[in-house]
């Protein structure tokens, strides 16, 4: 270093020291007790400036300042500095340690304003509540419908109001549906029959249809567009000896025949009564509903039955099925059935062509005649009030599976179950007679499980050489594992997740956080924790993706799994609904939501007191495929719920809990 530079560097080194001494004079306290220095804790600001964390009001539910509805229950949802109060039209607002709070009002008819106040702003929503009787009915536009049609027309109207609706000279009074929704609203749904004419030789305009509701001395009425009722079409080649009598044949009169073109088509019972019409319970999904495979055939009626504008044919082997069906969140409509004019033989022939098991499943194969109908039944099994669609079971009694092949006349060949078969003890063929006794009516193949209870799942599906397959799920064997936290190796078991909602579908909104990311969030979790067991694991979606209904059913077919268990969180109205829910639909998967939600209630996030536990009839819960089990985890409309939601260290917890469960249940089934 030269002398120059050296002095400069001397000269700053000097006013650097100076400097320093300077500032520790200004920042250091002399204690009148003790020389130990002590360092000012206050910030380098004035006192006097405010602090601000940049945490500000955020609504998050009403999305918009001004809002319509025609109920009295409003809430509203949102985020808040918790150290700031916050006050509507003046009054506090109770929240969350986080300033989170869902702040529940019940509304005046007209417009109700709500000023929200916190940390000097002002934010001022519009709710408008429109008193209305009426709030939705069916048929609403103009339709057109075969004659001879049945339509069922819906008005949703206040509770105890009187509704009627008018339609070609004549005025009927509706009738509530069966009430089986707990989260009780205003509103029921009221039904009525109208049955369109079946032998004229032209189409007929017969007008609208007009509703009327009257509700305590109020009036409110609408009309629907046109009907048109088409000519009628008799088929004049028909053969009515065709159907066998007995059993649950009926007569549907034409010689139209349906062909199933969807995958999987769920069935009603045919034989439906204006109770069941009026009441709703002629749409519900059960348990005992069967399912008809792709390329299923069979006389139908040239007549509709409509319910709710959904409509549905019935075929001569005394089963309803959709013409066609929304595939949700999608709107439009996917045919179910192809319907046309033909002629099919007058009986059918089933030969036994295989009987096998490779591990997972046990297959039958059969050769048929043609693609005729059967039923599949889980006998004996009792439920809980099927009057009132509660379809619990208190125990599986179930013993044996019975296949009744519709219209066949001969069944060939033995099942010969090997002792090593997992799932069926036995098999045997029972051949059923006429009403008066006098011919075969049918044939049915009774599988003798090897344990009460012991059934796990079933699919059915036409091969390329048109031979109709039975898959029966056989039980998973797993084995002890001391490697890993839960003591339980499940390698080889494939287990489905179902991710709840997603893409255009966001779910429920709570908070500002969407069903659909708090569904996918838990579920990479409980992912996590079944590999940790050796558990091959699927998705029904990895990302903020539109799944249907048809994508997931497709799915879970295609997959073949062990067990499915649907993830999604619970939402209400009200602010106050809380707790972990846990459903089943089929009898042989009750097993595996009681082990969920047995572990669920040992982790301490939920209020134990209001766990739900119950049959359902949720789409994805109806696969037959294999135990499915539906999990609502937490009320993401509650503030304490949400609390856990949003909270990462208890979503693992969440996701262990649900993981015991499932492991709970292999062991089981041992």
């Amino acid at each position: 270093m030269n002398s120059k530079l050296k002095k400069i560097f001397l000269i700053s080194l000097a006013a650097l020291i100076a400097f320093s001494s300077a500032a520790c004079k200004k920042s250091v306290k002399v204690d009148n007790v003790s020389s130990e220095p002590v360092i000012s804790s206050k910030p380098a600001v004035s006192e006097e400036a405010p602090v601000d964390n940049g945490i500000r009001l955020v609504i998050s539910s009403p999305q918009k300042n001004t809002d319509y509805v025609t109920e009295p229950d409003y809430t509203f949802f949102g985020t808040s500095d918790p150290a700031e109060p916050l006050t509507v039209n003046g009054t506090a607002v109770e929240r969350g340690e986080d300033g989170i709070f869902a702040y529940s009002v019940k509304l005046n008819v007209g417009n109700n304003v709500f000023n929200f106040e916190h940390k000097g702003e002002t934010h001022t929503y519009t709710v408008n509540y429109r008193y209305v009787i009426i709030k939705e009915y069916t048929p609403s536009g103009a339709q057109t419908y075969p004659s001879g049609s049945t339509i069922v027309v819906n008005v949703n109207a206040r509770r105890g109001s009187t509704v009627t609706a008018a339609f070609n000279g004549e005025t009927i009074t509706l009738t509530p549906e069966k009430d089986t929704d707990e989260n009780k609203t205003d509103f029921i749904g009221y039904n009525g029959v109208i049955r369109l004419p079946s032998d004229n030789a032209q189409d007929l305009n017969l007008g609208k249809i007009t509703y009327k509701a009257v509700h305590n001395g109020k009036t409110e009425s609408f009309s629907s567009g046109k009907i048109i009722c088409k000519k009628s079409d008799v088929i004049v080649d028909y053969d009515p000896n065709a159907t066998p009598n007995g059993g649950r044949y009926m007569n549907v009169g034409s010689g139209y025949i349906a062909e199933i073109v969807e995958y999987n088509a769920e069935t009603f019972d045919g034989n439906v009564s204006d109770a069941s019409l009026k009441d709703g319970s002629v749409d519900w999904s059960r348990p005992t509903n069967n399912y008809l495979p792709k390329g299923t055939l069979d006389y139908c009626s040239t007549s509709l039955i409509s319910y709710k504008e959904t409509n549905y044919v019935t075929l001569r082997a005394g089963y309803r099925v959709y013409l066609e069906r929304k595939d949700k969140p999608h709107t439009e409509l996917k045919p179910v059935v192809r319907r046309y004019v033909g002629s099919l033989p007058d009986h059918n022939e089933i030969k036994v062509a295989d009987f096998s098991e490779d591990g997972s499943h046990t297959r039958l194969t059969l050769d048929a005649l043609w693609k005729a109908p059967f039923y599949l039944d889980i006998l004996p099994q009792s439920y809980t009030n099927p009057a009132k669609q509660d379809y619990r079971i208190t125990q599986a009694t179930y013993n044996y599976i019975d296949i009744t092949f519709c219209y066949a006349t001969s069944f060939e060949g033995e099942i010969t179950v090997p002792e090593s078969n997992p799932l069926f003890k036995s098999a045997e063929v029972i051949q059923n007679y006429t009403a008066d006794g006098s011919a075969t009516r049918d044939f049915t193949l009774r599988l003798h499980l090897k344990k009460q209870g012991a059934f796990y799942g079933w699919d059915s599906y036409y091969n390329e050489n048109n031979q109709l397959v039975f898959e029966f799920l056989n039980p998973k064997a797993v084995t002890a594992d001391a490697s890993n936290e839960y003591g339980v190796n499940l390698n080889g078991a494939k287990i489905l997740i179902d991710v709840g909602h997603g893409g255009k579908d966001s779910g429920a909104i709570g908070f500002g956080l969407y069903e659909s990311h708090a569904n996918l969030t838990l579920a990479f979790k409980i992912k996590a924790e079944l590999e940790k067991m050796g558990a091959e694991v699927h998705m029904t979606r990895t990302g903020d993706t539109t799944s249907s209904t048809d994508d997931k059913l497709q799915m879970i077919r295609r997959i073949k799994p062990d067990y499915c268990i649907a993830v999604h969180h619970n939402s209400n109205n009200s602010s106050s609904p809380h707790g972990f829910g846990s459903y089943y639909s089929t009898p042989y998967s009750k097993k595996a939501a009681e082990y969920v939600l047995a572990q669920t209630r040992g982790t301490g996030i939920y209020d134990n007191s209001k766990e739900i536990f119950k049959w359902h009839y949720y789409f994805m819960a109806r696969s037959s495929v294999c135990p499915v089990v539906l999990t609502e985890n937490g009320f993401i409309s509650n503030p304490t719920d949400f609390e856990s939601i949003k909270d990462d260290g208890k979503n693992i917890l969440k996701a262990k809990a649900i993981a015991r469960g499932i492991a709970d249940y292999f062991n089981s089934i041992q």
